[in-house]
């Protein structure tokens, strides 16, 4: 008893010192730990793989070249990127995949901690605890485990309460003490192991699969960007019936009677939800088309440079000049009429840079289009012409005057590889975690029924004790008997000589060895049980109370048959019988 105490408090010291590592290396911050886990994106290949798990905890010190997770206040997420410059306390990151650096500079309180762990395709864990119906799940397992152990419990202590009620009482001790061996009788573990094993094939077979297998494919991530450059329009005259405020806006008529000066505001921006380093030219031409084909630039505003992804410029056109110039160019060409006369501004903007880490070079030249009709001026913008280096769709005429381009750089990168099995297209990253966790899970099912169907420690015993209860009392003591006693080759020729003389059989167990002996006339009759190693703990749990109920029988017995033992078998015999 005390080296099953021993081993007990051993293996619940151990079990305790791995669930506090556990806790003090794998605990997230939420719960009161020092780890965090983040799933990694493309900006950090190749080391780092979309889907990836890091596991990153505080660190003393960071150095440039460390891989770092911090809060970006620009993002509002965490940000795994490694540290390429430290200045005035401020860290400067830059993604391994990317061609610019991080545009904002956290602190220290603003870092998260230095990687630690990388886990190849573990950010499928997150996305499961994560999951509501996975965590409902969860809970509901651990509250059935819960529940079945407090039941375990309660009848566990029924049972102990069951015990010795005296000494008094040894014909109840005696059919309680058979009737606790015989339900000790195990289960079958037999159909459990095979089951285990064939799972455990299975899960050798998914393995195979999955780890023979790339995990990633190549593909391309196409990121899209869009220019945009919107017109606007303002004109300043007496107030009257025409214009009672005496202020004309973006899309009012223009009548060319009474407006002389029309100020215009052109916005050029860039937009992507990609990081985007751009810089470019501008440069305004006013153009006037004819009859024929024919056409003249005059430029309103020179090229201009801009370092950023937007720009603006402001100018004044002076409609009287204008209709002077096409009079002029009408009265030369001899052209039939100035309504085939038309005039359109055109922002000629070139950038170049990186969209997502990919080089960019594009034009784009919308135009605010200028129609002279009966005395009005018509006004509409649209999208002459747009190259570069990217695939994407011109806009036509539009009416909100913000004409846009959009286009595509394509990255190259990987995807997870996926199998279809039935209809079902997992990734082979989970098929690898199903094929690991299962392989540990079947292993240790398979080691545990292959261990308990060794070591059943009550199988004959729980046998012999429900077909010859009425006639075994169990003993504690050894088997020194002082000279060798006469083996039989089983417990059926031990019961045919008791019965033959009438007597009881005696049953010890000592050091796992289940001992059934007969005094028949100074000859002990010996039958001995050998099982196989009995589980940790199992035997104590189950036989602790049928001890004391064993000690009390054998002092009964020895009270009520003094005189017999004695006369049936001198000395050693008479130690033997009691």
């Amino acid at each position: 008893m005390k080296r099953i105490r021993f081993r007990s408090a051993f293996l619940t010291g151990v079990l305790v010192a791995l669930l506090a590592a556990a806790w003090w290396y794998l605990a997230p911050t939420r719960v009161g730990g020092s780890t965090t886990y983040v799933a990694t994106c493309v900006s950090m290949q190749p080391r780092f793989h979309s889907g990836d798990l890091a596991l990153v905890r505080p660190a003393g010190q960071y150095r440039v070249g460390d891989i770092v997770a911090y809060h970006s206040s620009l993002l509002h997420l965490v940000v795994l990127h490694r540290i390429v410059a430290i200045r005035n306390g401020h860290y400067t990151f830059k993604g391994d995949n990317n061609n610019f650096l991080d545009p904002v500079h956290p602190t220290r309180p603003e870092l998260i901690g230095r990687l630690w762990v990388q886990v190849r395709g573990g950010g499928f864990i997150l996305k499961l605890i994560h999951d509501p119906m996975v965590d409902a799940v969860a809970c509901g397992l651990l509250g059935l485990f819960l529940l079945f152990g407090a039941d375990q419990k309660r009848r566990r202590g029924r049972r102990q309460q069951k015990g010795v009620t005296g000494p008094g009482r040894v014909g109840p001790i005696i059919m309680k003490a058979q009737r606790q061996i015989a339900e000790a009788r195990p289960a079958n573990f037999g159909p459990l192991f095979i089951a285990s094993v064939l799972a455990l094939a299975v899960c050798l077979l998914l393995a195979v699969i999955a780890f023979t297998r790339p995990p990633d494919k190549p593909t391309s991530l196409n990121t899209p960007y869009t220019q945009r450059v919107s017109f606007a329009y303002t004109a300043h005259i007496r107030p009257g019936p025409v214009y009672p405020t005496g202020t004309i806006n973006t899309g009012d008529p223009l009548f060319l009677s009474m407006v002389r000066r029309l100020n215009l505001h052109i916005a050029y921006g860039l937009t992507t939800n990609a990081p985007a380093s751009i810089t470019g030219t501008e440069k305004v031409v006013l153009t006037l088309f004819g009859p024929g084909g024919w056409k003249r630039n005059f430029v309103l505003a020179p090229q201009t440079r801009f370092a950023a992804a937007h720009t603006s410029t402001d100018l004044t056109l002076d409609l009287p000049q204008l209709q002077a110039s096409l009079a002029q160019v009408e009265k030369l060409t001899n052209s039939p009429a100035f309504g085939t006369f038309s005039a359109a501004i055109v922002p000629q903007v070139q950038i170049a840079g990186t969209v997502a880490g990919h080089p960019v070079k594009s034009s784009f030249q919308p135009a605010l289009n200028l129609q002279f009709n009966s005395g009005q001026l018509l006004v509409s913008a649209s999208t002459r012409s747009g190259s570069g280096g990217a695939t994407g769709s011109a806009g036509s005429s539009q009416t909100n005057y913000a004409p846009s381009q959009s286009a595509s750089v394509s990255t190259p990168a990987t995807a997870p590889a996926t199998i279809t099995v039935l209809g079902v297209s997992p990734t082979i990253v989970l098929l690898r975690w199903i094929a690991v966790i299962g392989l540990l899970l079947s292993i240790a099912a398979t080691i545990y029924f292959y261990l308990r169907k060794r070591s059943e420690p009550f199988v004959e015993t729980a046998r012999i004790q429900s077909q010859y209860g009425h006639m075994i009392v169990p003993i504690v003591g050894g088997e020194d008997l002082g000279w060798p006693p006469v083996d039989v080759p089983d417990i059926k020729a031990l019961v045919k000589l008791a019965e033959a003389g009438q007597r009881l059989i005696l049953h010890n167990r000592s050091n796992d060895v289940d001992t059934y002996m007969l005094n028949e006339e100074g000859t002990v009759y010996r039958y001995q049980v050998k099982p196989s190693k009995v589980v940790w703990g199992e035997w104590s749990a189950s036989t602790a109370h049928l001890e004391e109920a064993a000690s009390t029988i054998a002092r009964a017995a020895a009270e009520a048959m003094p005189s017999a033992s004695s006369a049936t078998s001198p000395g050693p015999s008479s130690e033997g019988s009691d």
